[in-house]
């Protein structure tokens, strides 16, 4: 009953999350936004085109076999940070780690997602169902605190001389259908053990209640790419057992 239980929670979190989520936003959450940062980088290193005539192939097949462990690793720490942001309906994470995965080199991306859930059940088993008052704790407390240079204030109608001009790049817009078809992927991986565990019913009730929340135009391509994440969920879960619901 437990189980059921969180696995609604979370149902709930991913809809609500997903209509209120804003395109390409830059994460806030300080934690997620540090990890994300360290991927980016090991992307780079992993994607780099393969120099034919570098004097050095073994030491760059190091490099690119280094980041990817450090992806796994990192992977992992995403899954045990994302299940309580989940409860408090932050899908950010989703569609931030869905996004990077793709990224990835195909042969590489199951490991990347195995590593992930990992994370994800270590923290289920771990971390109980929160208040909302404790969830709006947590939030606040993980947010970037904005500080005000006093040093830029204006005197006078006449900037300081130490005030610096801040150039705000802004990235372009993502494609809304990609963005519910990256947080459809994971969601369908992670429902593969709620299926497995729940009755079917209940599965199927959680699953339309879930579509009902993307717009009907994208509809079609959602369920295709949660239908995706939940054949994922299996291979990662071939072994899995009633005793581990």
């Amino acid at each position: 009953m437990r189980s059921n239980k969180i696995a609604l929670t979370l149902l709930c979190a991913f809809c609500s999350a997903i209509l209120s989520f804003s395109s390409r936003a830059e994460l806030l959450d300080q934690g997620l936004n540090s990890v994300m940062v360290i991927i980016d980088r090991a992307l780079t290193d992993i994607n780099k085109p393969v120099d034919t005539a570098s004097e050095t192939p073994d030491a760059d097949a190091a490099v690119k076999t280094a980041a990817n462990e450090k992806i796994v690793n990192l992977s992992r720490t995403l899954g045990t940070m994302s299940y309580d942001r989940l409860q408090c309906g932050e899908a950010e994470v989703l569609a931030a780690f869905t996004e990077r995965v793709q990224r990835m080199p195909d042969e590489a991306q199951d490991a990347m997602r195995s590593a992930f859930q990992e994370g994800f059940d270590k923290s289920k088993s771990e971390t109980p169902l929160m208040s909302e008052d404790e969830c709006k704790r947590k939030t606040k407390a993980r947010k970037h605190v904005e500080v005000v240079d006093q040093t830029n204030v204006i005197e006078e109608g006449k900037p300081k001389a130490s005030e610096k001009a801040v150039v705000k790049v802004k990235k372009p817009p993502e494609d809304p259908k990609l963005r519910h078809m990256r947080i459809a992927e994971l969601t369908g991986q992670l429902a593969y053990k709620r299926n497995f565990c729940s009755d079917k019913k209940v599965f199927n009730r959680d699953f339309n209640t879930f579509i009902k929340t993307v717009p009907e135009e994208f509809q079609a391509a959602v369920k295709t790419s949660y239908w995706k994440g939940f054949k994922h969920g299996k291979r990662l879960n071939v072994n899995l057992t009633t005793e581990q619901c």
